[in-house]
């Protein structure tokens, strides 16, 4: 058993799990992912999956957003998605 340290929890403590990641992405003729611009040119080469989530419409600020499961040129698989109410993209 661990014993009560009796300190109070602070909320500064507390520190969110899976935060987007800004991403610069160029966009081919569909509006889909061709290529993430890191330090250096990563192309597409293959989409997996691709779905839309389009959630908390009850709130000032909805979530609507299109996911991409994406491979690289450098054989990186990441999921990816464009924020549509901003235009932005994000890592997860």
């Amino acid at each position: 058993m661990v014993a009560d340290t009796r300190k109070a929890l602070r909320s500064r403590t507390l520190k969110p799990l899976n935060v987007p990641t800004a991403v610069a992405v160029d966009e081919d003729e569909s509006s889909r992912p061709a290529a993430l611009i890191d330090p250096k040119r990563d192309t597409v080469i293959d989409i997996e999956d691709i779905w839309r989530l389009d959630d908390e419409w009850w709130r000032t600020e909805a979530l609507s957003r299109i996911y991409y499961a994406v491979t690289t040129s450098s054989g990186r698989r990441l999921t990816i998605f464009k924020d549509l109410a901003t235009g932005n993209w994000y890592h997860h």
